[in-house]
Formats: C-alpha cells, structure tokens, sequence
C-alpha cells in the first residue's frame, strides 16, 4: 500500500473539505458583523505576517524585479485582491451551494484566459465543454432570487472566478522560476495593497465587542484554516502529485460546500443545482481531457458493453 500517495489523496480531500465547509461558515461573519470587504483586509493581513515569517525562515529567493515585478504586481491584483474582494462580495449576497457550483467552472476559465494570453489552441471538444459549462452557470444565475441565491452574488463570484483563473495563468512562470513560498508572500503584499483602498472603511468600522464567540471561531477558520493552513497543504500536496490531479479535487468543493449548506443552515438543493452541477462537470471534463484520452475512454465503455 502506498502511504504517500493515501496522505497525499488525504491532504486533497480535506482541502475541499476546508473550501466546501468556508462558503457556510462565511455567511456567519459577512455581513452581519464585518462588511467583505472589511473582512479581506483582515484575512490578507493576518495571512502575509505569517507568509512572511516562513518567507525569512526558509527562503533566500532573490526577485528579478525588472524582468518579473509587473507580474508579481499583476498577480496580487488578479489573484488575491480582486479574486477575494468579488468572492467575498459574492458570497454575502448567494448561497453557498450556488457560489460552490459557480467556482467549479475556473478550469473552464482558464482555459480561456490560456487561448487569449498563451494562444493555446482551442479543438471543438474544448468549445463544447465550454458552452456546457457556461449553460450550467446560466442556469444559476436565471432565476436566483427565486431559490435562496442572489443574481448579482452569483454573477460577482463568476467573475470571481475569471480573475482567478487568470492568476493562474500568469503566475505559472513564476511557480517554475521561484520558491511558491516566495511568490505567495510577495503575492499578498501587492494584494493588500490594492484591497486596502477598498475595504480600509469598512475594516476600522468593526465593533469587535459585538463578536460572539461563533462570529470569533468562523473568522479564526477563514484566516487560519482556509488561508494559512490550506496553503501548506496545497504546497506539499504539488510535490507529490501533477498540479492536474490537485485541479480535480475542485469537484469535490459542491458536494462538501452542499452537505454543509443543507445539514447545517438550512439551505435547500434543488433540481436546477444538480442539472448545472452535472452540465458544470461535464463541460470541465471536455475541457480537461485531450482527444486521445476520450477516445481511450469511449473505447473502454465499449469494451465493457461487450
């Protein structure tokens, strides 16, 4: 029995466990006592103290600012300032199992943001998971308010997504040049700095006095649990593992963020979910897999037929 790769499947699946179980949690502090974007300048402030402790402990990268600093800068926009600004927005106004179902479609994002920046081709298969997946959003996004979810929060946490995806692509050359560790924190630090402008007023608003101690812990859990912890996990997780087999693990998010939303607080699942989560899968699905791969597949299915 291989251990690593059981801890390392392990590591994965509390991952998405973490992720599913913050779309509820969250709820619990934004709006009602931390406006979002107060609670970004928190949550990224707490998080780059620690970033930057391990950062003078156990890294040495020297940045090549001239050639690489507008890209650190570009992806501390794309990827923390405004992904969790929209996310955090989005979140407050949606459900949880509308939000959780919106963000499974950043493979499908950033396949596109990889034909616009990388010109990476793009077959028909490519195109069909990608109307599939987009059908499935639209299907969320139709009729929100009708069902526990909010138009506008699900259309902030798409483009949530889109601004993600987009720092996933372009901090690849960065991930393959310098420490990860190193690239978070500097990540972080131009984050904090285009977020501050934004939730600075709500941040100093707060009343702490009025926190309970479940407002105490849920804030605890997003700062500690899906921010510092998650990236030791994600981290240790790419040595063992393809950053593909990490990417899947998305999938499991819904389910964990769903069980959580309808156990917990009284969310409901609805037939529109499931129609878009399965049109969402399976446009990340034609998206992810090369040709040859789903011939094989097709092959196999036949195989056992006969």
């Amino acid at each position: 029995m291989n251990w690593l790769k059981i801890k390392t499947y392990g590591a994965l699946t509390l991952v998405s466990l973490l992720y599913g179980i913050n779309f509820s949690v969250l709820k619990i502090v934004v709006p009602n006592y931390v406006g979002p974007f107060g609670f970004i300048i928190f949550r990224i402030s707490c998080a780059l103290v620690v970033f930057w402790i391990f950062q003078w402990i156990f890294s040495s990268d020297r940045i090549d600012w001239k050639q690489d600093g507008w890209r650190l800068v570009a992806c501390g926009l794309t990827g923390i300032a405004v992904n969790q600004l929209l996310f955090y927005k989005g979140i407050s106004l949606t459900s949880a199992v509308n939000g959780s179902i919106m963000m499974t479609l950043t493979p499908i994002l950033v396949l596109i943001w990889a034909s616009i920046i990388s010109k990476e081709k793009i077959t028909y298969t490519k195109v069909l998971g990608i109307a599939c997946g987009l059908a499935g959003a639209l299907i969320i996004v139709l009729r929100s308010g009708k069902t526990g979810g909010d138009t506008l929060g699900d259309f902030y946490v798409l483009l949530n997504g889109a601004s993600y995806a987009l720092f996933l692509v372009i901090v690849k050359p960065l991930i393959a040049k310098y420490n990860p560790l190193t690239v978070t924190t500097w990540c972080f630090t131009f984050g904090l700095l285009f977020a501050l402008p934004v939730g600075w007023s709500e941040a100093v608003a707060v009343d702490f006095s009025t926190f309970t101690p479940a407002v105490w812990y849920s804030t605890a859990y997003a700062i500690i649990g899906v921010t510092i912890i998650l990236y030791f996990l994600n981290s240790w997780t790419l040595l063992h593992v393809p950053s593909s087999v990490v990417g899947s693990f998305i999938y499991l998010q819904p389910v964990f963020a769903t069980l959580t939303a309808i156990l917990f607080f009284g969310e409901v699942f609805l037939l529109k979910h499931l129609v878009a989560m399965l049109l969402v899968f399976l446009g990340v699905t034609l998206v992810t897999t090369t040709p040859g791969q789903l011939m094989k597949l097709v092959s196999f299915n036949k195989k056992k037929q006969g």
